[in-house]
């Protein structure tokens, strides 16, 4: 299977989705803590969206260190799922 790859637009998009955000609070600087539907269930949400988007697994430990919309990018860019 291949692998999907995403701009950093359309994975900025996916976050907004899937935190229930408006896409313009959604920038790589943002802090986890600015955003409220990324919480507990938020980060699930995440875990099931890259495993079934990108068959990535996210594991809680990784998501816990995760604290900018910048370090999503970074785990999907190092996985290639994003284009750089």
């Amino acid at each position: 299977m291949e692998m999907t790859t995403i701009t950093e637009r359309e994975a900025l998009s996916l976050l907004a989705e899937t935190f229930a955000e408006p896409i313009e609070n959604i920038r790589p600087e943002v802090e986890r803590a600015a955003i409220p539907g990324w919480d507990s269930m938020g980060a699930l949400m995440l875990m099931a969206e890259l495993d079934e988007r990108f068959s990535l697994e996210l594991t809680a430990d990784t998501s816990k260190k995760m604290q900018r919309v910048a370090d999503v990018l970074a785990f999907l860019r190092q996985h290639g799922a994003l284009l750089s």
